[in-house]
């Protein structure tokens, strides 16, 4: 089938629309069918491997029902024994291995999880990535504004990490965007370099599209906003295309009358920003950058699961990655507690409004099967009738493992403390928090970096007074045990960029560089309490 790059040579954009987008057209029936249809194939595949009869007990499910019914419920420990050592005897897999990813950051049990991509599944997050960003720069239903020069300021992690091995393999498969830096180039570079390079680049050729964290956009919009940038450049750089742009740029800034921002220098078709501060960060973007930050959801074990059409609400599950299934919130913890506990599963035409444990299948020869995924998303609405879709949308609740549990009161999420301390306007550069015990009982302790001087004491009142607000739970354990929950310490300056520059040196993994921002054990914040001097 004719990629995205050899149909817009063509002209034929109607059809990169049909073939990149056509899934928000599907019916909830239609829906099922593809994903019944797809997960047979792969039970078939299951079957003949060695890892696959061990998934499925050596019985092979004739429908979609016997395959819930006799396939048990799987985790990461069930796979390790074939996936730790990144190597493929004959016949184990269902599928021949094109590429292995791990994941990007750590969980309480693993430093990383690996995952095998057969070329199809590639090819599937490739199309996953072309949607997105066929979303981020459409304003309706068929409005294809890509085109084949356009350039993609690339700022994820590089191979083996799921967003340099499959999506950026992926998208160079069906658009070939010219990545900024080149890929080639941009894999032997440091992360920071990497984005150095990459600015300096699209100062001379211009930006159309960004794929990476919404941190990183922040950070360097308010770089400008603090004029950290024009001189630099213009010194560093003494290029004709350079000095035109930031003459550009200062005349736009200064008729607006405020610090020049990204928006005067660049006119950005779509930003694909990942990241669970997304939500908090996307109206100070699209402030800085003119352009509305657009969300997908994917992962190293899952492939692309979901993304948000061009209001930027919520996602749009994709049917042909994996078969998906959904564990209620109840059953969720209650096997956390009970191990034996068996939680259920259902379809995604059985969900109604509520929070759920994320399970996948993969489809084209993937591994992973009913498994559990530890992310625990939100269905927000069965459809979305502003733009006539009727599948089930989504939105990114948590990680199970970065869930706090207070006294059994509230379970409090990162994306609750991230909207705490948006809300309550408090100037972070960075933060942790954990749960901790007092002669009261437990705790939350919060550790901040601050841009700015700023009382412990406000902090600590505006951010408990927003989670009061937003969570009845923690609202509910202030009122009935007595006492004040949250403490406050302020971090000295740079404690988190010393962390990460300890962790470098120790020639710690990419992954492993920055601190858990939920539940960080005692060496971590030992280290984020040591001074510059030391």
């Amino acid at each position: 089938m004719a990629t995205a790059a050899e149909l817009l040579r063509q002209g034929r954009r109607d059809e990169v629309w049909r073939k990149y987008c056509g899934f928000l057209d599907l019916s909830l029936e239609s829906f099922m069918d593809i994903q019944g249809r797809l997960l047979m194939e792969q039970v078939n595949l299951l079957s003949r491997c060695e890892l696959g009869k061990t998934l499925l007990g050596g019985a092979v499910p004739r429908d979609v029902e016997e395959f819930r019914a006799q396939v048990p419920l799987t985790t990461y420990d069930d796979y390790l024994p074939y996936l730790a050592s990144q190597t493929e005897a004959e016949g184990l897999f269902p599928g021949e291995t094109y590429v292995w990813a791990r994941t990007s950051g750590r969980t309480q049990e693993h430093d990383c999880k690996w995952a095998p991509y057969t070329r199809e599944m590639v090819t599937k997050v490739g199309e996953f990535a072309v949607a997105t960003f066929i979303m981020a720069s459409c304003s309706g239903r068929g409005d294809v504004r890509l085109d084949l020069d356009d350039a993609c300021l690339y700022t994820l992690a590089p191979p083996p990490y799921y967003t340099g091995a499959v999506i950026a393999r992926g998208l160079v498969q069906e658009l070939n965007p010219q990545f900024m830096p080149t890929l080639e180039d941009g894999d032997r570079m440091e992360f920071e370099e990497r984005i150095s390079a990459g600015f300096k680049i699209a100062m001379r050729n211009g930006i159309d599209l960004f794929y990476g964290l919404s941190s990183i956009l922040l950070a360097i919009g308010e770089q400008f906003e603090r004029g950290a940038s024009s001189t630099k450049f213009a010194l560093d750089m003494l290029h004709p295309a350079l000095l035109y742009r930031m003459a550009k740029g200062m005349i736009r800034s200064k008729l607006h009358k405020r610090p020049m921002q990204p928006r005067d220098l660049w006119k950005v078709k779509g930003i694909i920003a990942g990241g669970m501060d997304t939500a908090f960060y996307r109206d100070r973007i699209e402030n800085l950058w003119g352009t509305r930050p657009l969300e997908g959801y994917g992962g190293t074990e899952l492939g692309g699961v979901a993304v948000q059409a061009w209001n930027r609400k919520g996602m749009t599950f994709l049917p042909d990655c994996c078969f998906w299934e959904f564990i209620p919130e109840e059953d969720f913890f209650q096997s956390q507690v009970d191990p034996a506990f068996t939680p259920r599963a259902l379809r995604l035409d059985e969900v109604t409004p509520g929070v759920y444990e994320l399970v996948a299948t993969n489809f084209h020869g993937n591994v992973f099967t009913r498994y559990r995924s530890g992310d625990l998303v939100e269905i927000v609405s069965l459809n979305d009738p502003e733009i006539r879709v009727n599948i089930p949308q989504m939105v990114f609740h948590a990680r199970a493992d970065g869930v706090i549990d207070i006294a059994g009161f509230t379970r409090l999420t990162e994306k609750a403390v991230w909207q705490a301390l948006e809300e309550a306007q408090v100037p972070y550069r960075d933060w942790s928090i954990r749960k901790e015990y007092s002669e009261q009982g437990p705790t939350l302790h919060l550790y901040l970096e601050l841009k700015e001087e700023c009382s412990r004491d406000d902090i600590r009142q505006r951010v408990h007074e927003r989670l009061i607000e937003k969570d009845s739970g923690y609202a509910d354990f202030h009122s009935m045990l007595g006492y004040h929950p949250l403490q406050v310490t302020v971090l000295s300056e740079g404690s988190f960029a010393r962390y990460t520059e300890d962790r470098r040196r120790a020639g710690a993994d990419l992954a492993h560089m920055k601190p858990r921002r939920m539940n960080p054990n005692d060496e971590v914040i030992t280290r984020l309490l040591r001074g510059p001097d030391r």
